[in-house]
């Protein structure tokens, strides 16, 4: 029998998983009929990973957004509240990964010329580290870096204000960083590869934004797989996949050095996406005349201690309301802040806000339209020419000869479906739909 027939409607959009075998807690799921029972629905083995993320020690509350998938452990588009654990594996490798929105002053009228928004690329290219590995060009001073670990966006400057948080707490800056992180700091301002990228869009009243997707680059991985390591190697686990099940005390030894590493990656990964912004703002200066400023900065992978407890959001998007206590004092105290999605280079993206129904959700929703095929099927399955068609009739301009197959519209959720289960839930209502024109992507 199908897990999905064990499922409870309890709301629009919403269900429950109700506890069952080794679960800890209920898990609540918000999907539409059509994403959880429809052709490409959610896929079965994702059972045993919910199952698996409701049976971490301290697990008390168990989410899945609609844009989830089978990932490593726990499910991508899962978040875990727990009491006094740690969950490395709902973190994952890329620590802090996020997203960041630059609003501009320029027009879709400004950017037609297709000639100078691959100027623009080349000089966005020119002024970051791009791709697998690649450190950036554009250097941070060293004496910086160690108050960036401790400050994130604080130690650049940067406020509350345009920043998911400025900075996350460092309760013992003493702790070592593993040699083999340290030795990745010079890719502090640099995108990355995989499904990282920086995106020339314009939304419906014609005005044009720039997203980045991005995070702790090799720094925050090395940290992880010291951590999923040292956390195998203390609960005695062998052999598969150690990292599914790898857990700790918060105050523990091994958890309170995870905790302050964890952290320091993400401050990382706030400030390279800061950096690289700044280069991002420039490059438009050189080529289009108009300004850009930071719209907002979010992160999408990450634990954090929220209402007395721990939160772990893996590949999930924090959505405070308005009126929120973390809100107080900043701009976003009476409208709730920004949610950045990102859809795909053919669907495009979009801008949510959260509503008050967003508590039954962990205060959580998607950070994207999630996979829908996996990269190798989707590079197996695709047709580059009749992608590279399509790509070429929307008048996306890429930085890469071909589009690639696995970033493509095809191999993700129809955004729009996503979307609508949010705001059928009660989580949060789109304010603005992006669509893009220029895409940055570390891979050819």
């Amino acid at each position: 029998m199908s897990w999905k027939n064990t499922l409870e409607a309890i709301g629009p959009g919403h269900w429950v998983l109700p506890r069952r075998k080794t679960m800890r807690c209920d898990a609540h799921l918000f999907l539409t009929e059509a994403l959880l029972f429809g052709d490409g629905g959610v896929e079965e083995a994702v059972f045993q990973q919910v199952v698996n993320a409701a049976s971490f020690p301290g697990a008390t509350r168990v989410v899945l957004t609609p844009d989830c998938h089978v990932g490593y452990g726990v499910p991508i588009g899962t978040a875990i509240e727990t009491e006094g654990t740690l969950l490395p594996t709902a973190a994952g490798y890329d620590i802090g990964c996020g997203m960041v929105q630059l609003c501009t002053t320029l027009t879709a009228d400004d950017v037609q010329d297709v000639e100078k928004r691959r100027r623009w690329m080349g000089e966005v290219t020119r002024r970051i580290g791009v791709g697998v590995g690649q450190a950036s060009t554009r250097k941070v001073p060293a004496k910086l870096l160690p108050e960036v670990l401790r400050h994130g966006a604080k130690a650049l400057g940067t406020s509350h204000d345009v920043a998911e948080r400025a900075s996350l707490p460092v309760d013992d800056d003493r702790v070592d960083v593993p040699a083999r992180a340290w030795d990745k700091r010079d890719q502090l301002g640099s995108l990355g590869g995989g499904n990282h990228f920086c995106e020339m869009q314009v939304d419906e009243a014609g005005r044009v934004w720039v997203m980045l997707h991005t995070g702790s680059r090799g720094f925050g991985w090395n940290i992880a797989r010291q951590f999923f390591v040292a956390g195998a190697e203390a609960l005695g686990l062998k052999g598969g996949r150690t990292e599914d099940a790898i857990w700790f005390d918060a105050d523990s030894a091994l958890g309170r050095a995870y905790w302050n590493l964890h952290n320091m990656a993400a401050n990382f990964a706030i400030a390279n996406r800061l950096v690289i912004g700044a280069a991002v703002c420039e490059a438009l200066e050189a080529v289009f005349g108009g300004t850009a400023s930071v719209y907002y900065e979010i992160s999408h992978n990450l634990i954090q201690r929220e209402g007395g407890r721990f939160v772990a959001r893996k590949g999930t998007t924090r959505a405070f309301p308005a009126r929120h206590p973390a809100l107080r004092g900043s701009r976003w105290e009476t409208t709730g802040h920004p949610i950045l999605i990102p859809g795909s280079m053919e669907t495009g993206s979009a801008i949510l806000f959260a509503r008050e129904g967003a508590a039954e959700s962990l205060f959580s929703v998607n950070h994207g339209a999630g996979r829908r095929l996996s990269r190798a099927a989707a590079r197996r399955e695709l047709s580059q020419r009749e992608t590279d068609a399509r790509l070429e009739a929307r008048g996306v301009v890429l930085n890469t000869r071909h589009t690639p197959l696995d970033e493509s519209g095809p191999a993700y959720k129809d955004l729009a479906q996503v979307l609508d289960a949010v705001e059928t839930a009660g989580l949060a209502q789109v304010e603005r739909r992006l669509r893009p024109l220029a895409c940055i992507k570390g891979n050819d």
